[in-house]
């Protein structure tokens, strides 16, 4: 195998004062799903399901609201 050479190249951002990049994002991402889930799940006694991101509490407001008018 031949030798190979790691180099690093930064590259500030110019969007903030310090350059700054995310990189931890990526752990909280697949967080959502069983959040929405656990709120799903707390609604069901109400027919309610959620099918997009994110809930708010007014979203969860509007979602019983009209599983109330469905009624």
């Amino acid at each position: 195998m031949p030798p190979i050479a790691v180099i690093h190249q930064e590259t500030p951002s110019p969007l903030n004062p310090l350059g700054i990049k995310g990189a931890g994002e990526s752990g909280t991402i697949p967080m959502i799903a069983p959040i929405i889930a656990a709120v799903e799940d707390a609604l069901a006694p109400f027919g309610v399901k959620i099918t997009e991101a994110p809930i708010t509490p007014e979203r969860i407001c509007e979602l019983l609201a009209h599983r109330r008018n469905e009624s």
